[in-house]
């Protein structure tokens, strides 16, 4: 898969059979103002107005939206090439696929995926810095990084998308009541797995920036009522009482393999007997695998943006082994590439 470089008309179809396209000026410009055009969009409002009162003239929504008319034609243009919006006797208005994720009624929102795009930027500008220096940048402990709100509800539309993964696979023991969703932000994901099964609750231990908007998220989404949000650093906090389920996502990757294998001898510790662990992860290909765009350009965002690297399953198996884990095992899905979860018995 190659993001990108699909043609929109005969033209470009003839120029890039040929290979007369010029692939550096698109991949270098064409690509990033694709990029920004989504997020301008939604950071104006013109998702939402056209989802709301479209089919609208490009003079109307410029004026009802107080943008420049000019440079909000030429932005129309630019998505309707990426079939966001499409343009009927002369109004304009979200496709069927955009509609999906903008607006009032999309049915898997990414809005605050989409704005927290432009921050995502300042940190991907950090690449050549890492590059040199191979110390990569923890954007939560950056001074400029204070939007933590926005970061949260970021990552609970995103989770909302991968959540099915790892309720279906996440071996929940029989009868068990307590779930530890360490570093869990919203929440979102031990939510699921506590409506999945009877009787479970999900305890979210996160440090303090993240726990005001995650509580908010929660109310706001109806899952309050199943998940608690413990303030907690889980490099150094206590992850008891003992519990039946333990759930890692997103955050390992954040740290280098003697602390992952610290960490998951304490989770060890704080378990009951037949308790299990899961640790739902990027997984970085090696070098000889089949190219994919997704994964190995989002391996390469969390080597900018954390300080150390996604990892592959046999690095956490081996971990979980020796933390004293039982049939520690990866489970994969081809509707979830690049995705693992890992899982293990106390």
């Amino acid at each position: 898969m190659r993001y990108g470089l699909a043609a929109s008309n005969l033209p470009e179809w003839v120029a890039l059979k040929l290979l007369d396209a010029p692939l550096p000026v698109l991949d270098t410009l064409l690509g990033p103002l694709q990029a920004r055009a989504v997020i301008a969009a939604e950071r104006a409002g013109v998702f939402r107005k056209l989802a709301k009162d479209g089919p609208i003239t490009a003079p109307k929504l410029a004026a009802d939206l107080a943008l420049d008319a000019e440079c909000l034609r030429l932005l129309l243009r630019v998505l309707r090439a990426m079939s966001y919006v499409e343009l009927r006797a002369g109004a304009w208005s979200l496709t069927r696929r955009a509609r999906r994720w903008y607006g009032p009624g999309a049915k898997e929102p990414y809005e605050a995926f989409t704005q927290f795009g432009a921050p995502q930027w300042r940190m991907i500008e950090q690449l050549d810095e890492v590059l040199v220096t191979g110390k990569g940048v923890d954007f939560h402990d950056q001074e400029w990084f204070t939007d933590w709100a926005l970061y949260q509800r970021s990552m609970f539309e995103n989770a909302r998308a991968s959540s099915w993964f790892v309720v279906d696979n996440f071996p929940v023991p029989p009868g068990a009541r307590d779930l530890l969703d360490i570093a869990g932000s919203h929440g979102w994901l031990g939510a699921a797995l506590a409506r999945r099964h009877a009787g479970l609750r999900s305890t979210v231990l996160d440090r303090a920036e993240a726990l005001a908007a995650a509580r908010e998220i929660a109310k706001a989404n109806g899952y309050d009522d199943v998940v608690t949000f413990e303030e907690g650093d889980l490099r150094t906090a206590d992850f008891g009482p003992p519990r039946d389920a333990v759930l890692l996502s997103n955050i390992l990757h954040h740290f280098g393999a003697d602390e992952n294998l610290s960490i998951l001898r304490r989770v060890r510790a704080a378990m009951k007997p037949g308790a299990t662990i899961g640790i739902f992860e990027i997984e970085t290909p090696p070098d000889d695998a089949p190219v994919d765009a997704g994964g190995d350009a989002f391996a390469l965002y969390f080597r900018i943006t954390s300080n150390a690297t996604c990892y592959r399953a046999t690095d956490y198996t081996k971990w979980l082994a020796a933390a004293g884990f039982a049939h520690p095992h990866a489970i994969r899905n081809l509707r979830m590439p690049s995705r693992m979860l890992v899982v293990a018995h106390a």
